[in-house]
């Protein structure tokens, strides 16, 4: 398994809207809404880095996300 956090900035202005799209997205695992430049943190899994590049990209695809910065989880 390979894991990743990905911090959200979100354009609407309802962000608990789009954090609940984001649960649904193949491979997030949790997600947070948080305070100050990011909106939320997405806790992704996925078998290989092509599964996670695939959950990243469908979370980019989900309206309301502005922009996305993604960390390689390393253990």
């Amino acid at each position: 398994m390979i894991a990743a956090y990905v911090l959200v900035r979100i354009s609407a202005t309802d962000p608990g809207e789009v954090v609940d799209k984001l649960r649904q997205v193949e491979g997030v695992k949790q997600t947070h809404v948080t305070a100050g430049p990011t909106d939320c943190i997405a806790f992704i899994e996925g078998p290989d880095l092509d599964a996670l590049t695939a959950s990243v990209l469908a979370i980019r695809a989900v309206e309301g996300v502005e922009r996305t910065d993604t960390r390689l989880a390393l253990a």
